[in-house]
């Protein structure tokens, strides 16, 4: 039997994983079919999203099912033609906004989010990525005092759970940072929260460090699992080649449910489709991380004045022709917050979060099939999680205690 290790996947959750398990000491091999991080970690927000300690599936959230459907520009936006596949998975996240369920979903959020930059602090050294890691904190800007009022009652749940936080007025929000408009007379800091320079070169930095300790990639598709007398030993590619591993890790993104179904788990993987405008010359020097509440978008800084502009969210078939106006609309939002930029060089992207209706990734191994795990569902957290998924599936193979109740996380919840 192998002792190798084979991850399926290179976005980012992969590469973590790859890395971790190969700075313990195990042979690994990284598989994707395309380059690595092409996908959804090519163009995400850039977020380590420490404070998005509360599920998406608040309580209440089903009575905003109407407006979703009605405005295609909104800031969650659900095609009519794909709404019959999508009912089961929108009745199972109106039944996750249920208090008792969002509480528990809350703990679970809380105690991975509450150790993601502490989990990524060793591979980003090892990568010498520090320069690119700015812990600089965020801002989620307000309109009036009334605007923030009606927030508090949530960030009192974050803080609940570990989230350090302060209010600023509107004085010390334009010292905070002074490229903002004025006009916004609240925020709220979260100093914890950090972000990269750009998604794609960070994660390649991270798979050159896994490379560099002697971890494989290769760019082969894995087509299907092999299994014998109950447990996987390897994958097999689309070119007919069988690789063999102890263990096989598929950490796949939204592509994770070939494997699921191969298997005939009944997992609710559906794409949460983000969009966003990239301005690599905008000029605008900002100094944090950017939040709009009452635009549910983002605004991430890119280096040398660059902004990306992120955060809207259509639920869609993930092969659905992309709605470029869901992503052209940022611009002007953005205008509101920052001013006018430079939209030389601009470039739009759309991309295909791999989202749960309870927002909790699934992470550990499946439950009938010895030598298999399973790394998905991360939503708009795949970047924040990273790490920390591939430090506990690391434990998990090497058999060894990772000091956190792993059952929130378990594929058989489904």
């Amino acid at each position: 039997m192998s002792e190798r290790v084979i991850v399926v996947g290179a976005g980012i959750v992969g590469i973590a994983t790859a890395l971790q398990l190969r700075l313990a000491g195990l042979d690994v091999l990284l598989l994707d079919r395309g380059e690595p991080a092409r996908e959804t970690s090519y163009g995400n927000a850039g977020a380590l999203a420490v404070s998005d300690v509360i599920p998406l599936a608040e309580p209440g959230v089903w009575r905003r099912l109407p407006g979703w459907l009605l405005d295609p520009l909104g800031p969650l936006a659900v095609r009519w033609r794909y709404l019959p596949t999508l009912a089961p998975w929108l009745a199972r996240f109106a039944l996750a906004s249920r208090p008792a369920r969002v509480a528990s979903l809350t703990r679970a959020l809380a105690a991975l989010l509450n150790r993601a930059a502490a989990d990524y602090a060793p591979l980003v050294a090892r990568a010498g990525l520090d320069g690119m890691w700015r812990r600089h904190g965020a801002l989620t800007l307000y309109r009036d005092a009334a605007e923030l009022e009606r927030a508090l009652p949530a960030w009192r749940r974050k803080a609940e759970h570990g989230v350090a936080w302060q209010t600023l007025d509107q004085a010390a929000v334009q010292d905070c940072e002074p490229a903002l408009r004025d006009g916004w007379a609240r925020a709220v800091k979260v100093a914890a929260w950090s972000h990269v320079d750009d998604p794609y070169l960070f994660s390649r930095g991270l798979l050159d460090a896994f490379v560099a300790a002697g971890g494989v990639f290769e760019q082969a598709e894995a087509a299907a699992l092999s299994e014998r007398g109950g447990k996987v030993d390897g994958v097999v590619c689309a070119d007919g080649r069988m690789l063999a591993a102890g263990q096989v890790i598929v950490a796949a993104g939204i592509w994770s449910d070939r494997f699921t179904r191969q298997c005939r788990y009944r997992v609710p993987l559906e794409s949460e489709r983000g969009y966003h405008v990239n301005l690599p010359k905008a000029g605008v020097a900002l100094r944090h991380f950017i939040q709009c509440a009452s635009e549910s978008f983002v605004i991430l800084p890119l280096a040398d004045g660059g902004l990306r502009l992120a955060g809207t969210v259509e639920l869609a078939h993930r092969d659905a022709a992309p709605d470029w106006r869901r992503a052209e609309i940022l611009l002007d939002k953005a205008r509101g917050i920052v001013g006018d930029f430079s939209t030389e060089d601009m470039t739009l992207w759309m991309g295909n979060r791999p989202s749960l209706p309870d927002t909790v990734p699934v992470i550990g191994p499946a439950p009938d099939r010895a030598g298999l795990y399973f790394a998905f569902g991360h939503g708009h957290l795949g970047l924040t999680l990273a790490a920390t998924t591939g430090a506990l599936l690391r434990d998990m193979v090497l058999q060894r205690p990772s000091g956190l109740d792993l059952h929130p996380y378990r594929l058989a919840r489904f």
